[in-house]
């Protein structure tokens, strides 16, 4: 029996009395890729992000796992400085909270393992757990097709719809839930507050299968770890 729930950017997944927190992509150090390339912004978003978590964990308490579903930092092709304080700092954050912490390689994590070897976390490119699969995204495994796996649970698309009121419109963060190939699909939105995300009817969210995704159920990230149902993406 697998029971998910939508609780603000993140989900609660029960599963033979295991909990287990997904949490879609960090890019952390995204700042100073950003001051490098000449743009200046304040560095607030690891302590908002761990204001965030600290809500959450408040509310579920401490689960036997946490899964994080890749791009958990930002820069490709090396480590940078905050990534390396960030990351290893939210890892002991974490480990207070869970069991255990693992990583799914994402595109953005090409230079991860040095992070996660020193703080002891396990990086895969899935991580198969009963009938679920753990997944970043954007490449596709012979392995996770197997039909006793009954739910995929991936990121990478950063999905976020726009939503109007007249004149005035908002992009929100949201889930995409759906089927395909008999399976149930969650995608995840992004953490990352510094940039909300794509609209799947204006952009490709560049994911490695072809899912109908009009015909997926949009929820949408409210506050207070809020998360509001909207229907169908071609409704809207």
């Amino acid at each position: 029996m697998v029971d998910i729930e939508y609780m603000g950017k993140c989900l609660l997944i029960r599963q033979m009395e295991k909990n287990t927190i997904v949490v879609g992509d960090l890019h952390l150090g995204y700042e100073e890729a950003l001051n490098k390339a000449g743009i200046f912004v304040s560095r607030k978003m690891f302590v908002e992000m761990i204001e965030y978590f600290d809500k959450f964990f408040d509310r579920v308490g401490k689960v036997e796992e946490i899964v994080l579903l890749g791009d958990v930092k930002h820069d490709f092709g090396s480590i940078l400085r905050q990534e390396w304080e960030d990351t290893l700092n939210l890892v002991k954050y974490f480990k207070q909270k869970s069991k255990k912490v693992i990583i799914i390689k994402g595109n953005h994590d090409k230079i991860v393992e040095p992070l996660a070897k020193k703080g002891d976390v396990k990086v895969v490119d899935y991580y198969i757990d009963g009938e679920i699969c753990f997944i970043h995204g954007e490449r596709d495994f012979e392995e996770i097709h197997n039909k006793k796996i009954k739910y995929w649970i991936l990121g990478h698309g950063h999905p976020a719809v726009v939503l109007k009121d007249g004149v005035k419109e908002e992009k929100y963060k949201c889930f995409l839930s759906g089927k395909y190939e008999g399976k149930e699909i969650v995608i995840v939105p992004s953490f990352i507050e510094h940039n909300e995300g794509s609209d799947p009817r204006e952009h490709d969210l560049g994911l490695a299968w072809n899912f109908q995704l009009e015909k997926f159920k949009v929820r949408v990230i409210g506050e207070n770890l809020q998360v509001f149902e909207f229907g169908n993406l071609r409704k809207l």
